[in-house]
């Protein structure tokens, strides 16, 4: 999948998936924003847990050798998909999630700006790995992008976030 593609696609989840909240002003409103952070964590979970497993399976089947390794091998061929999943989804999950917070930004609260600052650090991470050529700048970002304990911090910053949710 070409940037421009991925570009396009969030510049225009930007601007269509607000619009059922402003078509109308009863409480429907609020049920659309709240089923865009439900979005963004259905998005997250589906963009990640195959990924994360893939890779975690393919790094096994290389260090194990012999017939893994043909398995690794045909595994490859499909991971460049996989892989543009992954950031595709992850894209939408994150656009709407900020879409959520900025229409719910009366409501601010600490959990909810420490969520989107992880949120935004896993993002910019993972776009620099995918579009940086710098050894260096792809080394840093590939170790900032897959550290375990961001990933517990944004679990933990989402499962805070939905459990102390207005009701």
């Amino acid at each position: 999948m070409s940037p421009k593609a991925i570009f396009l696609g969030i510049f225009l989840l930007v601007f269509l998936l607000p619009l059922p909240v402003y078509a109308d002003d009863d409480d429907d409103a609020e049920d659309a924003i709240e089923s865009l952070g439900w979005v963004a964590i259905g998005a997250g979970v589906i963009a990640n847990l195959p990924f994360i497993v893939i890779s975690k399976y393919r790094r096994y089947a290389v260090s194990a050798g012999g017939q893994s390794l043909q398995m690794a091998r045909k595994i490859g061929t499909v991971f460049k998909p996989i892989l543009n999943f992954h950031i595709m989804l992850n894209g939408i999950g994150y656009t709407s999630g900020m879409t959520h917070g900025l229409l719910l930004s009366e409501h601010l609260d600490s959990i909810s700006l420490s969520l989107a600052i992880t949120m935004t650090v896993l993002m910019i991470s993972g776009v620099l790995l995918k579009y940086t050529s710098s050894r260096n700048m792809k080394i840093f970002n590939r170790l900032l992008h897959g550290q375990f304990g961001l990933v517990l911090l944004l679990i933990v910053l989402i499962t805070l976030h939905v459990l102390t949710g207005d009701d």
